[in-house]
């Protein structure tokens, strides 16, 4: 069983003590802070496989029954194999004015997925449910990272590193999009208990809503930051003729992110 815990540091005693814990899914591997106090209910988006689950200090853990925990399937591809899950990799939480908040979460094919909660405007301490939308699908990146300027920078795990700016970002209308409150329905109707039920990904390719990716449509790139990474293979020679130091050719990338690249001595 894998677990999510608390741990609260006393700057006095210079001590951390474990202040609470609670199970979560079994391919949990990414959090992200949810904001707290005037801005939120506070808690943490917790990436798994195939879902994404909050968590609070002040809810009740599951006992096995229906509407207890918040999790939400993810839009799958068309034509990803049943037997398959798909993994959150990174998850990333942007303030907005007036205590307005949306993440962003991205799967290891590179799918960003607009996660946000449902909180009462008279209750903020309080979720009743979570949606998530597919925004849009960019290269796979080792995290991502939102500016004050509402700019989103992806550094690619292979390939060029990218800036991207939002065109659209309130899609929750048009979006192929999933909600907690199926999840549970569908997995209250199943019979299964919760561990069995969320651990196996045929359950979540039989819910999940199905979407082909297409062209970015509510981002663009602004900025391209050049990166060799990963270099599969290099080659220094003078293979050009005319030059009196050699150059170095290198494979670069993976994928639609491959290429040749020619690098040569100087400023």
């Amino acid at each position: 069983t894998k677990q999510l815990a608390y741990y609260e540091l006393d700057l006095g005693l210079n001590h951390v003590s474990r202040r609470w814990a609670v199970p979560t899914l079994r391919s949990a591997c990414c959090l992200a802070a949810v904001p707290g106090g005037a801005d939120g209910p506070s808690g943490v988006l917790v990436g798994c496989e195939d879902y994404v689950e909050y968590l609070h200090e002040g809810m009740r853990p599951s006992d096995g029954r229906a509407g207890k925990r918040l999790i939400c399937a993810l839009p799958r591809r068309e034509i990803h194999p049943e037997k398959r899950g798909v993994l959150i990799t990174s998850i990333t939480v942007l303030r907005q004015k007036k205590g307005k908040f949306f993440a962003l979460a991205q799967s290891e094919l590179g799918d960003v997925y607009k996660i946000t909660l449902d909180v009462p405007k008279d209750d903020r301490t309080v979720v009743r449910g979570i949606t998530a939308c597919l925004l849009d699908t960019l290269p796979v990146g080792n995290g991502m990272n939102i500016s004050k300027l509402a700019l989103l920078f992806v550094p690619s795990e292979f390939g060029d590193h990218g800036l991207y700016q939002f065109d659209a970002i309130d899609i929750e209308d048009d979006a192929v999009k999933y909600t907690s409150a199926e999840t549970s329905d569908a997995m209250a109707k199943s019979g299964t208990a919760e561990d069995a039920y969320y651990s196996d990904p045929s359950n979540a390719h039989s819910i999940a809503p199905r979407f082909t990716p297409t062209a970015l449509k509510n981002l663009h790139r602004v900025f391209s930051l050049e990166s060799l990474a990963p270099v599969t293979s290099v080659l220094v020679g003078e293979l050009a003729g005319n030059e009196v130091s050699p150059q170095l050719y290198t494979l670069c990338g993976r994928g639609p992110s491959s290429s040749l690249r020619v690098l040569r001595h100087g400023l």
